[in-house]
C-alpha cells in the first residue's frame, strides 16, 4: 500500500477519455478556443489496461469517466462497457449532457448508476455565452431521460459573478424539484485563470453562496465521506446541495484522487503540473509493469499539496 505522511492514498481514479470537447466554456479555455484531442491519445483498450494495472497497484475501487467531454469520442462505448466489467465498487461519469440522448441506449445497457452533469444556467442566452457551444434544451431533455432510467444525478454549476450569479437560486430550485443534488463548484485558478484578474472578478465564495441561499432556505451542514471534495448541506423536507470549495475550504489533506489523462499521463494532484507517463509501461506484462508502476505512483503521491494553489494546467487535459 502506498501512503504518504498524512495518510493519503489513491482510491479514486479519474480517467480523461479525450481532451476534446464540444463546448468552450469561459472558465475552462480562453477566447473560445475549440478543444481538440491531445496528440497520441490512448485507445479505449489501452486506457482499460491502465485502469486494470492501477487497480492492481493501488487498490483503487472508484473510477470516474471524464474528458474533455467523454461522450464525443468513439472510445466512449468500448471504455464504458469495459470499465463496468471490472471489479470496482463504483463507476461514474461526468458529462456536459449534450450527447446524453444520443448515448442513452449505451448508458442504459452499461448498468452505470451515477452521472454528474455540468450545467451553469437555465437561461438559453447565458448558456450560449458561457458554454460557447451546445443547446440548453437538449441538455434538459438528456437530464429527464437519465432520470427516467433511474440513474442518480448530480448537477455541477460553476457560479461566476459576472455571468450567471442570478442563476444560482433558479438552478437550486430546479434541482430540488427533481431530487437532484446540485454541486456548486468554486471557480478554480487553473489554465488561463491562473494569475488573471478575471478570476477575482468572477470568483464566488462558499460564504457568499450560503448567505444567498439562506435568504430563502434554512439548511444545516450534513455528513460527507472522509475524502469528499464537497461540503454538503441539507434543506429539511426539500433535498441536499453541496459546495466544492477548493478556495474557501480546501480538501487537499484528505484527497485520494489520481488522474489519468487521455494521452497516458498520471497526475497525482490537480494543483500540480508534475506528471508521469505510463503509455509505454501499460504495454508490458503485469509482472514487469507493476514494479515500475509502483515507483511512479510513489512519485505521483508525493506531488499532492497541502492546499489548493491553482496551476497553469488546462483542466481539459486532466479531467477536473
Amino acid at each position: 500500500m502506498i501512503v504518504d505522511r498524512l495518510g493519503r492514498r489513491f482510491l479514486n481514479l479519474r480517467v480523461s477519455l479525450t481532451a476534446a470537447c464540444n463546448y468552450a466554456c469561459t472558465y475552462c479555455v480562453a477566447d473560445g478556443k475549440r478543444l481538440m484531442p491531445a496528440q497520441s491519445e490512448l485507445s479505449a483498450d489501452s486506457l482499460l489496461r491502465a485502469v486494470t494495472l492501477l487497480q492492481q497497484a493501488t487498490g483503487i475501487d472508484k473510477v470516474r469517466i471524464t474528458g474533455g467531454e467523454p461522450l464525443v469520442t468513439p472510445k466512449f462505448d468500448t471504455f464504458l462497457q469495459g470499465v463496468m466489467a471490472l471489479s470496482l465498487q463504483d463507476v461514474s461519469l461526468t458529462t456536459n449532457g449534450q450527447l446524453l440522448l444520443a448515448k442513452r441506449d449505451v448508458i442504459k445497457a452499461s448498468g452505470i448508476r451515477r452521472l454528474n452533469i455540468s450545467l451553469d444556467t437555465l437561461n438559453p442566452m447565458r448558456f450560449r455565452r458561457i458554454a460557447r457551444g451546445g443547446d440548453l434544451d437538449t441538455v434538459i431533455r438528456g437530464i429527464d431521460a437519465m432520470q427516467a432510467l433511474g440513474i442518480k444525478l448530480k448537477i455541477n454549476m460553476v457560479p461566476l459573478r459576472s455571468q450567471n450569479f442570478q442563476d444560482i437560486m433558479p438552478m437550486l430550485d430546479f434541482c430540488l424539484a427533481r431530487n437532484i443534488e446540485l454541486r456548486f463548484i468554486e471557480l478554480m485558478r487553473m489554465g488561463h485563470l491562473r494569475g488573471n484578474k478575471s478570476f477575482l472578478v468572477d470568483f464566488v465564495s462558499m460564504e457568499t453562496l450560503l448567505d444567498l441561499i439562506s435568504e430563502k432556505y434554512e439548511f444545516r451542514r450534513t455528513d460527507a465521506p472522509y475524502d469528499s471534495t464537497a461540503a454538503r448541506f441539507q434543506i429539511p423536507g426539500r433535498g441536499v446541495f453541496g459546495v466544492i470549495a477548493n478556495e474557501s475550504e480546501p480538501f487537499c489533506r484528505t484527497c485520494t484522487r489520481l488522474r489519468l489523462s487521455s494521452d497516458g499521463h498520471l497526475y497525482g494532484c490537480l494543483s500540480n503540473a508534475h506528471r508521469q507517463y505510463i503509455g509505454d509501461l501499460i504495454q508490458q506484462p503485469s509482472h514487469k509493469a507493476l514494479p515500475e508502476l509502483q515507483n511512479i505512483l510513489v512519485a505521483a503521491l508525493a506531488d499532492k499539496q497541502l492546499a489548493f494553489q491553482g496551476e497553469v494546467t488546462v483542466m481539459k487535459f486532466i479531467g477536473g
